[in-house]
């Protein structure tokens, strides 16, 4: 009788605890879930671009980005890539993103009917294949698509070519200042952070030149100390352009 009695007493005071083991292991499991889901949307993407290279000046752009740990996506022109071909297979190695910019970036050219600007990314992207042996969807047709870029024009380029149309939503302006480097940091992080506030993922636009080199390091030591992450463009990234064109 003794004995039962111990027994019915133990299994009691293994139901009164049960609950109460399982509570701290639900309690971490939420709290893990909410910070796993806290991090998620907190997290800040920025996408870097540059145009108008590879050139002489590349090879220290990319330094600076390895610096910091940053990639960015490169937006091309066709005699560029065959120029510096240590530059291109440079960019393709260290995994930054691939685009297109065209040939000629001449507007009158480029925009002088529905399939010349076709034509030049496609050649654009027999240069990026003879050189680095690779090729990209990914275009930014030159001085950005709008006005130029008319609805024909974007079905040639999307439909028939099967390309991506990428523009931006910050300019850094800086070909404009080119001396003014102040201003260029200012311009992005001003721009950054209104898209960023409205909810939308900054598309920053700079090029590949020498005076940009004066101003990067410190536009990228400010937006990585905010916690912004750099990501590459790629196919899978819905585009972003001034037509709202999501082919």
């Amino acid at each position: 009788m003794l004995q039962l009695r111990k027994s019915f007493v133990a299994t009691l005071a293994i139901l009164l605890l049960f609950p109460l083991l399982l509570l701290p292991q639900s309690a971490s499991a939420t709290a893990s879930s909410a910070d796993k889901s806290n991090s998620k949307a907190s997290t800040k993407i920025l996408y870097l671009t540059f145009d108008d290279g590879p050139t002489a000046h590349t090879d220290q752009l990319l330094d600076i980005l390895d610096q910091y740990k940053v990639k960015a996506t490169f937006f091309m022109l066709g005699p560029h890539m065959e120029q510096y071909q240590k530059a291109t297979k440079r960019i393709v190695k260290e995994g930054h993103g691939l685009g297109l910019h065209g040939v000629t970036h001449v507007p009158s050219k480029f925009y002088k009917n529905a399939y010349s600007g076709l034509k030049e990314m496609q050649q654009a992207n027999e240069s990026l294949n003879k050189v680095a042996g690779v090729k990209t969807s990914l275009v930014r047709t030159p001085y950005g698509s709008k006005p130029y870029l008319k609805p024909a024009y974007r079905n040639v380029l999307l439909a028939q070519g099967g390309f991506h149309l990428w523009d931006w939503n910050v300019d850094s302006l800086d070909w404009k200042y080119k001396k003014d480097h102040q201003k260029v940091y200012n311009n992005v992080m001003q721009q950054v952070h209104n898209v960023h506030k409205n909810g939308t993922t900054p598309v920053v636009l700079m090029h590949d030149q020498e005076a940009t080199l004066k101003v990067l390091p410190q536009v990228l030591k400010t937006l990585k100390a905010e916690g912004y992450q750099f990501e590459i463009l790629t196919k899978n990234v819905q585009p972003v352009n001034f037509w709202n064109d999501k082919r």
